[in-house]
């Protein structure tokens, strides 16, 4: 990340294939799993969850996810205490103790998350220290975002799981003060490296839930990346997208974060546990 974008700043598009895979591994790298299992079961077996990501500030890591993901964990957990939450390979997670607040309007949920459990997890944390909150995305500003729907996760009997992930490039096509509104559609949109084939229009994106959407640019002639928003909620199985060509899906803008996770409530306030 850098500098904050000034007026006449181009969008970033990348056509170069060699930078589109560059734009792809980067969000690959900074989404993470967040997901939830019976330790008492034997493997191999269901993997619940969805995704988060992480934000660095001057005083603290900043975990990231999608507020209903907690609520579904929440609920999970009070029917089966033996269920235990990692991020990624990470060792067992306590997410409900190290939330920071939680905004339901918005969508939005913050947790703790220390040095050594961001380590675990081998993510990129984004560095906002001096650099938020993050510019306003413009129409037709381009995006990536990615997630880790539970349709293409996988585990073991040897304890391994696998988390093939789901992705796009796409641009902005409408904003809001909450949300920013992308399509996604297959006959446009390329394929990344890492997800060689793109799904159908109405594929289940359960489990990308919380997933990074980064902003990017040119700045000075340079690329720069921003983090904007979170996957919020995109078509469920079954559905048709609302056409019959593409998918709309809805984004949580993040700008709302302070630096020490609290979250603005509408009065500009903030919002505890």
């Amino acid at each position: 990340m850098s500098e904050e974008p000034q007026d006449g700043t181009a969008p970033f598009i990348p056509q170069d294939p060699a930078m589109f895979d560059e734009v792809a591994a980067l969000t690959l790298r900074v989404a993470r799993p967040l997901i939830w299992h019976d330790r008492t079961e034997g493997w191999p077996k269901v993997l619940d969850g969805a995704t988060c990501f992480f934000l660095r500030f001057e005083e603290r890591v900043i975990g990231v996810t999608a507020n209903h993901v907690v609520d579904i964990f929440a609920e999970a957990k009070a029917g089966n205490p033996n269920l235990v939450c990692q991020l990624r390979s990470s060792p067992a997670f306590d997410l409900l103790g190290n939330i920071i607040a939680r905004d339901p309007g918005r969508d939005i949920a913050t947790f703790a998350v220390s040095e050594a459990v961001l380590a675990s997890t081998e993510a990129i944390a984004l560095d906002c220290r001096g650099r938020w909150p993050p510019p306003t995305p413009e129409r037709l500003r381009a995006l990536s975002v990615c997630g880790f729907p539970e349709s293409m996760r996988t585990a073991a009997a040897d304890k391994s799981a696998e988390f093939a992930a789901w992705g796009a490039l796409p641009a902005v096509e409408s904003i809001t003060e909450r949300e920013i509104l992308i399509t996604y559609e297959p006959t446009r949109d390329r394929p990344s490296r890492w997800a060689p084939i793109l799904p159908p229009v109405g594929f289940n994106l359960s489990g990308c839930s919380g997933g990074p959407v980064l902003m990017h640019a040119l700045v000075g002639g340079l690329h720069r990346w921003f983090p904007v928003a979170l996957i919020g909620a995109g078509p469920k199985e079954g559905s048709t997208g609302q056409s019959s060509e593409f998918d709309m899906i809805r984004l949580k803008r993040i700008h709302v974060i302070r630096p020490d996770g609290t979250i603005e409530s509408e009065a500009g306030g903030w919002l505890p546990k």
